[in-house]
């Protein structure tokens, strides 16, 4: 009887087993964790989300475009951005027609985009042959930002494109920009 009991409990395990598999493959979920996302972490409990809104907020308000420029590439582009978007670049800032006095730049960056008043250059440069190759690469901390001119804009009054991600351990460029 001890036998027919063992038995029985095992064949509702398994069971309940399958069903619960079967329920998790509907919904495209596993047992199994997913290894940590540091994007999604740093999202939630760090700056970058805000980071990734202002830089975002910059690159489609169109004064700001405007004070940028539509068609600039690399080196341009990341100086111009930092000009814009941080204190220490706003020394630095030229608009296409006027020279902007620095402190106006300086105390409208503080105001509007202070996630984005640190950012540097990032030491490594996206791949010359990539799809990233004309995109300026920002970085602070861990954080990488990556802003690329459209090649083909669906709409002119938004001529770049933002991509971000977090390294992890000694990396120097995201996983996306890999060939």
């Amino acid at each position: 009887m001890v036998y027919l009991y063992a038995a029985l409990g095992v064949v509702m395990m398994t069971g309940i087993m399958a069903v619960v598999e079967m329920g998790l493959s509907l919904t495209g979920q596993s047992l199994f964790l997913k290894p940590d996302d540091p994007y999604r972490q740093n999202f939630i409990t760090n700056a970058v989300g805000k980071r990734d809104q202002q830089m975002l907020r910059l690159l489609h308000d169109k004064d700001d475009l405007d004070f940028i420029g539509r068609s600039l590439q690399s080196a341009q582009l990341c100086d111009q951005l930092l000009c814009r978007s941080s204190l220490a670049g706003a020394a630095y800032c030229r608009s296409a027609t006027t020279l902007v006095p620095a402190n106006v730049v300086a105390n409208d960056a503080a105001e509007r985009l202070p996630e984005l008043a640190e950012l540097t250059r990032a030491g490594v440069s996206p791949h010359a042959d990539g799809f990233l190759a004309n995109a300026c690469a920002l970085q602070v901390g861990t954080h990488r930002l990556l802003v690329q001119p459209d090649p083909i804009p669906e709409d002119s009054q938004i001529p770049y494109r933002l991509f971000s991600c977090v390294l992890s351990g000694d990396e120097s460029r995201c996983d996306f920009e890999s060939n």
